[in-house]
């Protein structure tokens, strides 16, 4: 990943590659919505789907629920804190009051999409199961961020809102999907980064700052692409949005098909899964030191069960 497939993705676009230029208007992709996120997740579906799901992750559903919702959690608010890094820093600096004001639009955009996207998971989850999931609300975040990645410098707050939102409904419909076709995603990555990179890329192009006026700003920032004479260019949109989905199926053929063929060759040569005894035990006891990294019932339940042995043995 780091060697051969992320290095020509990004010589492709913010290298200066065929991508920057195509259409005559280029691709948009201000933080790498699709050129980070969509790669990974790409990646991440095809390395699930040629490893198979784990036994009995559809039988036995509820065995392989989260272990430490406290630590899903705190991963969560660690990463949408590095977003403030990678989304404003994307700016390149802040030399004078209109890339200050850019980096700051960046940082509102980036806070409404996720707080939106993690909101909207939770409140879908909860008419779907009657359950507050704490896991759904990390992810919805997660989805929200991966969303406004790609279109956070060139759109209007309401517009970062929603698409937030809608990135929510993205990443839900994606989980729902890999659950009916038995693809064991663990923790959801192919629809938070494949599903909502895709929406970023698209949102992109559909929610640009010149939306509203017919023309385009892409990379221009506060300012629309122009024509020679120095009027705004109103011909770019459409070519704006086919650009956009060329560059999605390039980064999608690229990635897609080198992880795939990686993978099937690590699976082919017995190098991908654990044998069947080690998944049977778990490689928490079979691996590491101690026999449990750490223990699920933890000391309070532990307590309680030897109490109750001793009333029953008194008895």
């Amino acid at each position: 990943m780091a060697a051969f497939i992320y290095p020509v993705i990004v010589a492709w676009t913010w290298q200066g590659g065929w991508l920057s230029g195509i259409f005559g208007v280029g691709f948009m992709d201000f933080a790498g919505s699709g050129i980070v996120h969509l790669a990974g997740g790409i990646s991440a579906l095809a390395g699930t789907m040629v490893l198979g799901p784990r036994k009995g992750r559809f039988e036995h559903p509820e065995l392989f629920e989260a272990h430490s919702l406290p630590l899903a959690v705190l991963g969560t608010f660690i990463l949408w804190f590095g977003w403030y890094g990678f989304n404003p820093g994307s700016v390149l600096g802040m030399h004078d009051a209109a890339t200050g004001m850019l980096a700051a639009q960046v940082a509102m955009n980036t806070t409404l999409s996720a707080a939106i996207g993690g909101m909207t998971v939770f409140v879908l989850r909860y008419f779907l199961t009657h359950k507050y999931d704490v896991g759904g609300l990390c992810n919805g975040i997660l989805a929200g961020l991966v969303s406004i990645t790609a279109g956070c410098g060139n759109m209007q707050s309401g517009y970062a809102l929603l698409t937030g939102l809608i990135g929510g409904f993205v990443y839900q419909a994606g989980s729902m999907l890999l659950v009916k076709f038995k693809i064991d995603d663990p923790v959801d990555a192919s629809p938070v980064h494949m599903g909502c990179g895709t929406w970023a890329c698209i949102a992109a192009a559909w929610f640009d700052w010149g939306a509203t006026y017919g023309n385009y700003h892409g990379w221009n920032g506060w300012s629309c692409m122009t024509l020679p004479d120095g009027s705004c260019d109103t011909h770019l949109r459409g070519h704006a949005m086919e650009a956009q989905l060329v560059f999605v199926l390039a980064v999608m053929g690229w990635a897609g098909t080198l992880s795939g063929l990686t993978f099937f060759i690590l699976h082919k040569t017995g190098r991908l899964r654990i044998d069947d005894d080690t998944e049977e035990m778990g490689l928490d006891a079979k691996q590491h030191s101690p026999a449990k990294a750490y223990s699920i019932d933890g000391p309070k339940k532990a307590s309680v069960d030897k109490e109750s042995e001793k009333l029953v043995e008194g008895s």
